[in-house]
């Protein structure tokens, strides 16, 4: 009898929007992740998911990559200083 050999799936089948702690996702952004507590802090920066308060801190990467386009300036355009 002849069995195939059964692969797992990579994450992404399970998860299209994978979340990331406060350190990785102030990595994907160029900051530090102390900016991003900050902006928690003052009700600034991305939206993010807290598990409970004072609980941990998750940022999903879907609204990491809005919030970097979002404020992307473009060289040539008016934008405010």
């Amino acid at each position: 009898m002849t069995y195939l050999k059964v692969e797992p799936l990579p994450i992404s089948a399970y998860n299209d929007d994978p979340v990331f702690d406060e350190v990785g996702a102030a990595r994907l952004l160029g900051l530090s992740a102390e900016c991003l507590k900050k902006w928690r802090q003052r009700n600034q920066g991305p939206d993010y998911i807290q598990y409970g308060k004072g609980g941990p801190v998750r940022y999903e990467l879907t609204v990491l990559a809005a919030f970097r386009k979002a404020h992307k300036v473009h060289v040539g355009s008016d934008h405010d200083r």
